[in-house]
Formats: C-alpha cells, structure tokens, sequence
C-alpha cells in the first residue's frame, strides 16, 4: 500500500509550480505578507468566489 507521502507527491509532479505558490504562502510571501488578505482569498477561493473581482477592487480604492 503507498504512503500518503508518495500519493500526494505523485499528484505534486502533475501541477508545475503549486509547491512554490505554498512556500510562498508559508512563508507569508503573497500579498505583501497581509495575513488576513491570504485568509480571506483562501475562503472566498473554497466557497468558489472570484477573490480578484470581488475584494482586489475595493482594496486598491
């Protein structure tokens, strides 16, 4: 039986750049490092909602 380890790096290998994008994250690298602008794109981004024509507008008024 494969580890979870080896399942999730094989689905890794099939989506260039995704591991940079969440070290990135981790390392609080996407928006400036405003830790509540990447919570609310992580929640609107799960319930489906275009973060960037939704919130990215009103933020830059």
């Amino acid at each position: 039986m494969s580890s979870l380890k080896e399942i999730v790096d094989s689905y890794m290998q099939k989506v260039s750049g995704l591991k940079e994008h969440c070290e990135r994250c981790l390392r609080t690298e996407r928006w400036n490092g405003n830790i509540v602008l990447m919570i609310i794109n992580a929640a609107f981004t799960s319930i489906g909602l275009n973060y960037f024509t939704a919130v990215i507008p009103k933020v830059e008024e």
